[in-house]
Parts: C-alpha cells; sequence; structure tokens
C-alpha cells in the first residue's frame, strides 16, 4: 500500500522546497519529490532581489557570491551608462547553492526528501491524489503542489496552468580571467536592443561570469548566436565556458487556472515571473508561502484548495500585470526611438531609482505604475498590437 502523506511537493526549487518547509513547520507530514539529486545546476542568472531574502526566515548569506549595487546598462554596446543604487538591491548567487539551501531549511522543518523521483503519472481521486514516479514508487496525498518548473509535468497531468505565454532564455557560465572577474565585482551588467523585447546580462558571481540573454520565444534559434555576439562585444569570446544550457520563462497574464481541488501550481509552473525582467524567484518564494498557507486551511476543512488560485490573484496578479505595463512601455520606447530613449532614461532618475527601490522592497511595480497617470492607457495601446 502507498504511504500516505497529508501533502506531496513535486519540485524542490525556491517554490517547491518554501512550501514544504512552511507546511512541515506546522505540523503537516510533507513528501517533496524532485527528478534530481541536489545539488544540480539551475540555467538562472542567479541575481536575488533583495526583497526576496526579506521573504525567507533565514540569511542567505552563506550561499551569497557577490552583491550589486551598480546597474551598468547598453544598448548593443552603445550609449553606455551607470546607475548607482546605493546601496545593494541584489544579491547573486549559484543557483545549485542557493536552492540546496532552501531544501535544507525544508529538511530540517521536518518534510521527507525523495530525490531522483520523476513523476510519471498522477491519479486524482477522492480522498487523495496518488503519485507514481519512473523510479517505481508511489504515495497519496489529500493534496499536491507542483512547483515542477515552466515544463510542469505535473500541472499538465492535472490539466492545470494551459495557454500560458512564455519566452526563452539562454545562459553560459563563462571561466573569465582574474582580472576581469574583479572588474566585474558589484556591477550587474544590462544590453539592451533586442526586438521587440529582451535583454542580455552578464551577473558576476565568485568562480564565474554568469552570461545570457531571454527573448520572445519565436528568436529562440537565435538565442547561441546573440550570446556569441555579446561576449565578443565583452571582450569574451575566448573565455572558457564551464556550462551552456537553455531553458524557457512562462507568464501568468489572466485567469488561466493553476488551481484544482487536489492540485496547486506554484512558481514557474504557475507562470508566476515578472515580463520586465523575468526574474521569478522572488514569486515563487511567495507563492511557496500562499500554497502552503492554502494547504493548510484545505486539510483543517476551512477553505478549498481551489482558495488558492484567488490568493494568487489578489496578492501576486496586481504586481505581475503591473510589470507587464512596465515592460510594454519601456521596451516599446527602446525600440521606437533608442537613442533619445537611452538619452532620457540616463538623464531623468526616476526610472532606475523606482527599479532599485523595487527590487530593495521599498516599493512595487504597482505602487510605481500608480504614479504615471497614463501608462495604462499609453501600455494598453501598445498591448494591444505588439508581442509584448
Amino acid at each position: 500500500m502507498a504511504p500516505q502523506f497529508d501533502v506531496i511537493v513535486v519540485g524542490a526549487g525556491p517554490a517547491g522546497s518554501t512550501a514544504a518547509r512552511e507546511l512541515a513547520a506546522s505540523g503537516a507530514r510533507v513528501l517533496l519529490l524532485d527528478r534530481a539529486a541536489f545539488p544540480r545546476y539551475k540555467a538562472c542568472g542567479g541575481g536575488i532581489p533583495r526583497r526576496t531574502a526579506r521573504l525567507l526566515p533565514f540569511p542567505i548569506d552563506p550561499v551569497v557570491e557577490d552583491q550589486v549595487s551598480l546597474l551598468d546598462i547598453a544598448w548593443r554596446g552603445r550609449y553606455r551608462f551607470v546607475r548607482d543604487s546605493g546601496e545593494p538591491f541584489a544579491a547573486m548567487v549559484m543557483r545549485e547553492r542557493f536552492d540546496a539551501l532552501l531544501l535544507d531549511h525544508a529538511g530540517r522543518a521536518g518534510a521527507e526528501f525523495r530525490p531522483g523521483s520523476a513523476v510519471r503519472s498522477l491519479e486524482i481521486g477522492q480522498p487523495s491524489a496518488l503519485v507514481r514516479t519512473e523510479d517505481g514508487f508511489a504515495a497519496s496525498a489529500a493534496c499536491i503542489v507542483a512547483a515542477d518548473g515552466a515544463h510542469s509535468p505535473v500541472g499538465r497531468m492535472a490539466g492545470l496552468g494551459q495557454d500560458l505565454a512564455e519566452c526563452a532564455a539562454y545562459e553560459v557560465e563563462v571561466r573569465a580571467p582574474g582580472p576581469r572577474l574583479r572588474a566585474a565585482r558589484g556591477t550587474a551588467f544590462i544590453e539592451l536592443g533586442y526586438r521587440p523585447w529582451g535583454y542580455a546580462w552578464l551577473f558576476p558571481k565568485a568562480e564565474v561570469l554568469s552570461i545570457g540573454i531571454v527573448l520572445p520565444p519565436g528568436q529562440a534559434g537565435t538565442m547561441k548566436q546573440r550570446v556569441g555576439a555579446y561576449l565578443r562585444r565583452l571582450g569574451l569570446d575566448t573565455a572558457a565556458v564551464a556550462i551552456a544550457r537553455g531553458h524557457k520563462i512562462r507568464f501568468r497574464r489572466g485567469g488561466e487556472r493553476i488551481a484544482s481541488d487536489r492540485v496547486i501550481l506554484a512558481g514557474d509552473a504557475a507562470g508566476l515571473a515578472d515580463e520586465f525582467t523575468q526574474e521569478g524567484i522572488s514569486y515563487a518564494i511567495e507563492s511557496g508561502r500562499i500554497a502552503a498557507r492554502a494547504v493548510l486551511r484545505a486539510l483543517a476543512g476551512a477553505a478549498p484548495l481551489t482558495a488558492y488560485q484567488h490568493s494568487i490573484d489578489r496578492e501576486v496578479m496586481p504586481e505581475l500585470r503591473a510589470a507587464r505595463l512596465i515592460a510594454s512601455m519601456f521596451y516599446g520606447m527602446l525600440g521606437r526611438f533608442p537613442a533619445p530613449w537611452m538619452q532620457a532614461t540616463r538623464a531623468l532618475p526616476y526610472l532606475w531609482d523606482a527599479f532599485f527601490a523595487v527590487q530593495r522592497g521599498e516599493s512595487t511595480y504597482a505602487r510605481e505604475v500608480s504614479r504615471v497617470p497614463l501608462l495604462p492607457a499609453l501600455a494598453a495601446h501598445r498591448l494591444a498590437r505588439a508581442d509584448v
């Protein structure tokens, strides 16, 4: 007979480990599954906004490789300028170490972790759902939290998270010479100039430079070539590449279903990423907390598990909609007037000061949008006719 748990969490990334930790700490019997053995490499820029660290009840200092307070911005190598936040607005981590830290705290709270267990099937019944893995293991639980990434096999099995928008990303870990590593310390580099939207980045780490690009899905086939061109502009085209990997990012824009009577989606599986920066770790951790709260209420009979979707709609989606409005305005103006727009954003401090405030957790995208009365109308016009 399959072992019974209160909840099975599939995926031990930021959303899954957060949900598992909070559920176990509240006394729930938690099984956490992941197809990989940890620590495992995760393709990601590894920029952790300061606001994200504030969501966690423990410090992330042991895995931080750098703190960035400078933002170096250019348009295809031109119109370059640097903005100083005055204090760190993000920490830089390697995801294998960051995710392992979150998983360790889930285990300390009492969650049972089973690595190397890719989910093969999901049988939803009453009063529980049965999960079977490719290695022959099976377990059942009253609630399933699918935090299994942008591809979300469990989401597909449950018929959730369909029709989400998406984009493509490609990243390389470059073993740059020591002087170049030291020169990049404290700075996040962003290259704009990709149409209709997108950007390339360089984030400093202790032993490598994480360099990548994010573009609309229709341009996925050009990413390697464009990252190569960016490396040449950086003077790093001869540096050794340790890892190169692509991945996709999904976006929830409307009322796409992310909850049923037995299953809820969290993090990347639910498309909870910011369309201005394509950052999703903040929303993964936040959705993991919301998922834990929803599961505990469902287990207590206080509310149906489907109430999770209403909580996400109320607590997360206003911020993601505001980020999309900002992205529409920013990339739209950049595409039409690159030189004047770069000069304007360099001369006027508001945009980047607001960006830093959001990343530090001192403001929100929604609050910043409310300060620009014409922005929603202008962005809505662009969204009606553009691929943003």
